[in-house]
């Protein structure tokens, strides 16, 4: 069967499309065909959902004459930058669209306006470098143009010049982190307070390691030390001062106080999702994986239409706010999305097995997140904005439906094939394990409970395809039993 024309037919035929960008419906079938990896396995939600998401993402692709760039919205909404850009996915952008076949065509031009074009590129926190050494080491094409280092370490430099602290850390507000009304960042009157977060904090470690290790590939050593240095000390902050009672926390303070001693404002800041983040990053210190069993308890983060971005006991669990974008216990697939992805590198480097089934649980659950039923009573596929935990509605649209779509919120279906979160890199990086170390093509699967096959063809990686195939018993695809990788 051709999967990606099955898929593609279901999606065209419940779609209504609403904006065109560079491929639209009647192309799609023929980019997916070139452009994407295939892929398969027996839980065809997460099948189904792969697909969809990479139909979804080709509707952001755009050109301008600035390059290509990729949209968070479909209509444009009055916060965007230029070309209706927002940064406060672009991580999540690059970290997706770098297993196309033809990345480079589509992500170096964005890269570059995020760089030097937009006039909003520091205004939402982002891990954008590290975005960019991903993509690099996936691709094995170093070659960003002249003044690349330049380039990053000026946006680094942003960053330290209007968030950093005299201690070395970094502080954000919520809203800025693309996290409004969270419980930690906002007072019980509704007073947004500066924090030290594990979210611009984490961000600007991975950003320095990356910085690091693209000084060594150009062969800077005093920037690759620079910022090696400036890596090992966020390392360290995060580790000896956001994490507390066995959980990473945000830490804050009102304008008018002193910043340093937000830190020491222990036993404040509830559990929330973005204590997670630093696993995103390789940054928690060993053995700390034991904050994911929060995320099966129904006390902390588990629903059963997905992960809550605060605990459930928490007494502001979804705090009362008249507004459609609530992380105060509210369902976020980017916060999703980030957890998973830290919920795989823990699983990766726990010999606890249980964070290798966690991991293939929420997947499923992640994927099943992706649907909404019609006025009509169909079910189709879905990607929006933000859900209700109390009964898996897409409460934004709910909301903004019922406030008759206004213009200055972002008009009709605003959130509809929201491009603001990872799946498909959920797949590739996360469940067949896909990687490239030193060089070196790899694939460590995590291999959910009762699978017996999967198969990746065509994943691209240093210039070459590959396939990556698990065959429990070898008579699924009658290549022998076990996992293989090979170059095709």
């Amino acid at each position: 069967m051709d999967l990606i024309k099955y898929y593609v037919d279901e999606f065209n035929r419940n779609d209504e499309e609403l904006t065109r960008n560079d491929i639209d419906n009647a192309h799609v079938y023929e980019w997916m065909k070139q452009e994407i990896p295939v892929f398969e396995c027996p839980d065809k939600e997460i099948e189904r959902t792969y697909y969809f998401r990479y139909w979804t993402y080709r509707k952001h692709i755009k050109t301008t004459e600035d390059g290509i760039v990729i949209t968070e919205f479909l209509p444009k909404v009055g916060w965007s930058g230029k070309h209706n850009t927002i940064n406060a996915a672009v991580g999540h952008h690059i970290y997706e669209g770098r297993w196309l076949k033809n990345a480079g065509k589509y992500l170096k031009s964005y890269i570059e306006f995020f760089l030097t074009v937009s006039e909003k590129n520091h205004m939402y926190s982002a891990w954008l470098i590290d975005a960019i050494w991903r993509y690099a080491c996936v691709s094995g094409d170093y070659d960003f143009g002249e003044g690349f280092l330049d380039k990053l370490e000026g946006y680094y430099e942003e960053w330290e010049r209007t968030h950093g602290l005299p201690d070395g850390s970094f502080w954000s507000y919520d809203n800025y982190d693309a996290m409004e009304y969270s419980v930690s960042g906002t007072d019980k009157d509704l007073k947004v307070m500066r924090g030290v977060r594990p979210t611009l904090n984490s961000y600007m470690c991975a950003d320095a390691l990356a910085l690091a290790q693209f000084a060594k590939k150009y062969g800077d050593e005093a920037r690759e030390e620079k910022y090696r240095k400036k890596y090992e000390f966020l390392k360290k902050f995060i580790n000896e001062n956001l994490f507390e009672d066995g959980f990473f926390r945000a830490y804050h303070y009102y304008d008018d106080e002193d910043p340093t001693q937000a830190t020491g404002k222990k036993g404040s800041s509830p559990r929330e999702l973005i204590g997670y983040i630093p696993f995103m990053f390789d940054i928690p210190d060993e053995g700390r994986e034991a904050c994911f069993d929060h995320l099966l308890s129904p006390e902390g983060f588990y629903t059963q239409y997905g992960l809550t971005t605060t605990e459930q006991s928490n007494d502001r669990f979804l705090y009362e706010v008249n507004h459609e974008c609530l992380w105060n216990g509210y369902i976020w697939p980017y916060a999703t999305a980030q957890t998973l992805t830290g919920l795989a590198n823990a699983a990766r480097s726990s010999a606890n097995p249980r964070y290798r089934e966690m991991f293939g649980t929420l997947l499923s659950q992640y994927a099943r997140m992706h649907k909404r039923v019609t006025e009509d009573g169909r079910t189709v596929s879905w990607i929006d904005e933000v859900m209700d935990p109390r009964d898996g509605d897409w409460s934004s649209r709910t909301m903004l439906r019922d406030w008759g779509w206004e213009e200055r919120r972002g008009g009709y279906e605003r959130g509809k094939d929201y491009n603001h979160s990872t799946f498909c890199d959920l797949v590739i990086s996360g469940l067949c394990g896909v990687d490239v170390k030193n060089g070196e093509v790899t694939a460590e699967p995590i291999i959910p409970e009762g699978w017996d096959y999967f198969r990746l063809t065509g994943v691209k990686l240093l210039g070459r395809e590959y396939e990556i195939v698990y065959d429990k018993t070898g008579e699924k695809y009658g290549g022998g039993a076990g996992l293989r990788v090979t170059a095709l």
